[in-house]
């Protein structure tokens, strides 16, 4: 395997994990409607950023000459269903979903920092480019979250000691 197919892997990676995220947190925005506006808001703010986000990391995969995994795309499709619906018995959904939301944000963060080096190595400083914008983006969906949990946390805790 050459070092472009293996940045194309890595990409089509990428690629299924927003598409998997992205029906995560549709569900998560569905939770938080009604019980943190904010949250809600931010929420649906992101999901257009994920869409966006896929969209960017396919022309990526096909600007190296490479094409969208169809397998993996409809496994992320699946785990995404599933793991949108773990939290939903519970009534500590908002700090199960945001600590869900926190983590999978720096799964990204990680995967959108080896995929930058991945690209500069291989010379590809468009793609670099492109991948450092979605960075950005998970960095700050991350803080804002980072911001919210302590709120999550104090309410459910509160209300369980009523």
């Amino acid at each position: 395997m050459s070092s472009r197919d293996q940045v194309i892997t890595w990409l089509n990676d990428a690629y299924a994990m927003e598409q998997a995220l992205e029906e995560t947190l549709e569900r998560h925005a569905k939770d938080a409607q009604g019980e943190n506006e904010e949250v809600h808001e931010r929420i649906q703010r992101h999901i257009q950023e994920t869409r966006d986000q896929a969209a960017t990391v396919r022309e990526c995969i096909e600007s190296l000459g490479g094409q969208v995994s169809g397998s993996k795309s409809a496994f992320a499709s699946m785990f995404g269903a599933m793991q949108g619906n773990l939290n939903k018995p519970a009534g500590d959904t908002m700090v199960k979903n945001a600590v869900a939301d926190y983590a999978a944000e720096h799964f990204e963060i990680a995967t959108y920092r080896a995929l930058i080096d991945a690209a500069r190595q291989i010379g590809e400083e468009e793609v670099s480019g492109k991948l450092t914008g979605i960075l950005r983006q998970e960095e700050e969906m991350a803080r804002f979250l980072e911001q919210q949990l302590p709120g999550a946390v104090r309410e459910t805790v509160g209300a369980a000691a009523s």
